[in-house]
């Protein structure tokens, strides 16, 4: 055998044993869903360490903290694993179906004005893997109803983590695949890096998903990043419907070349994802460059913006837009408007 093919041969081996060790079983169960209360009864049985501890491994989530409202101020952003022990799928590590938290419209999550409030990321190792394909799955389905996220604060990537993505943000939710629904939520004075080119996403920043982000009767007011001042969305699709984005901020400057500033309510940078805005109100947010309600590029042109029943008006700071409606940057395959108004 001469040197050449001996290398070649050698080569083959190492990845025929790195496709042994990163393949899944196909036959690895899922997870049980299991059922779970954080509290006693008492405010003080519902804490940081107690809530992250049942958040980690998923499931049904409630609280019983008392019969009055509570604010839970977080030193450390919560996080749910893709598996049930946090290992991958070929350790022994059964997927994650399910995280669902519901705050029954008493808790408010507060990041202090220091940290980030949630981290999800099919990708992150230790977190376990399901396949070699991280960047596919959809497996665990991350929800969040009738909760308050406020002072979430995701200027910096939650330490021991990876960034979800094109420079991070999220400072209520930062999430990389997988899936996301919000239900009855609100989000208010999150933040995240005030400049930088591609980062945003003041409450809200999803990656790499496959299955659009659900965002649903919910407000978002008083939250700034660089890009996206309340939603932002890098190469993940989105569907919102009957929310409230309102007074939100796109602090970046220069757009994409520069050091952001585009999207003062919603963000939408990518491919062939769509967008559905849906009997939405959008107002009063502000920009330093361009789409101060909603900026939107896909860019292989190959995505659609579709807004139905919607309002966006009032938001102010555009340096560009489309057509004859400032408050709207659009570059993609088709835009579609229907009953609705736009400045």
């Amino acid at each position: 055998m001469t040197k050449r093919s001996l290398g070649a041969f050698i080569a083959a081996l190492a990845m025929f044993a790195s496709a042994l060790v990163f393949a899944a079983p196909a036959s690895a169960a899922n997870a049980p869903v299991i059922d779970k209360v954080v509290g006693n009864g008492t405010p003080g049985s519902c804490t940081e360490n107690t809530l992250y501890n049942t958040m980690r491994t998923g499931g049904n989530i409630t609280f019983n903290c008392g019969p009055d409202p509570i604010t839970i101020t977080l030193t450390k952003t919560l996080r749910t694993c893709n598996t049930h022990n946090c290992k991958h799928a070929w350790e022994g590590g059964r997927p994650l179906t399910q995280m669902t938290l519901d705050g029954g419209g008493k808790v408010t999550l507060s990041g202090g004005g220091k940290v980030g409030i949630f981290y999800a990321n099919s990708c992150q190792k230790s977190f376990g893997w399901i396949t070699d394909r991280c960047d596919l799955q959809s497996t665990l389905h991350v929800t969040f109803k009738n909760i308050t996220f406020i002072k979430g604060n995701a200027s910096k990537t939650p330490p021991g983590v990876d960034s979800v993505g094109g420079g991070g943000g999220g400072g209520a939710i930062a999430m990389r695949g997988n899936r996301l629904t919000v239900i009855n939520s609100t989000f208010q004075s999150n933040r995240c890096m005030t400049s930088h080119s591609d980062a945003g996403g003041g409450a809200i920043r999803v990656t790499g998903m496959k299955v659009a982000a659900s965002i649903k009767s919910s407000v978002f007011k008083g939250n700034y990043c660089a890009n996206g001042g309340a939603i932002s969305a890098l190469g993940a699709p989105l569907f919102i419907s009957l929310v409230t984005i309102e007074g939100n901020t796109a602090t970046g400057t220069g757009a994409s070349s520069g050091k952001g500033g585009n999207g003062g309510g919603v963000y939408f940078d990518g491919a062939n994802s769509n967008v559905v805005i849906n009997k939405t109100t959008i107002t009063k947010n502000k920009v330093g460059a361009g789409g101060s309600g909603v900026f939107y590029v896909s860019n292989n042109r190959s995505g659609t913006l579709t807004i139905k029943g919607s309002t966006i008006t009032g938001n102010t700071g555009e340096k560009f837009w489309t057509g004859n409606r400032h408050d709207l940057f659009y570059l993609g395959k088709k835009l579609t408007i229907s009953a609705s108004t736009i400045n």
